[in-house]
C-alpha cells in the first residue's frame, strides 16, 4: 500500500512543499496514514484528501480531510471532549485483578 495526498480540485498529487504533479508515479509516498495526517496539519494543506493506493486500483481508499480551523495555533483552540479543570481530577482507578481460572 502507498499513501498519497491528492488535491481535490485538480487531482494532482503532493511531491513536497509547494510541489505537485499530475502523475501518481511521481508523487511522494508517505508510507503511513499517520505521516500523511502529520504533513497535512504541519504544512496547513487544504482541499486535499488522503489516498491509500493498492496494487489493484479497485481496492484504493480515499479518506477526506476536514478543513483546518483558522485558530488552530491560538490559545482559544480546544480539543473535543470534556474540558480539564485543575483541581477537579477524578480519582485514579486501581487496576483490578481477575480471579484465576
Amino acid at each position: 500500500m502507498k499513501v498519497f495526498l491528492r488535491n481535490i480540485s485538480n487531482g494532482w498529487y503532493y511531491q513536497g512543499p509547494s510541489k505537485w504533479t499530475p502523475r501518481q508515479e511521481e508523487a511522494l509516498d508517505l508510507g503511513q496514514l499517520s505521516w500523511a495526517v502529520e504533513v497535512v496539519f504541519q504544512t496547513r494543506l487544504e482541499n486535499v484528501e488522503i489516498l491509500l493506493a493498492y496494487e489493484d486500483p479497485q481496492h484504493n481508499l480515499v479518506l477526506p480531510v476536514e478543513r483546518l480551523q483558522q485558530n488552530i495555533d491560538s490559545e482559544e483552540f480546544e480539543l473535543p471532549g470534556e474540558p480539564f479543570v485543575k483541581g477537579e481530577e477524578t480519582p485514579e482507578r486501581k487496576p483490578t485483578k481477575k480471579p484465576p481460572l
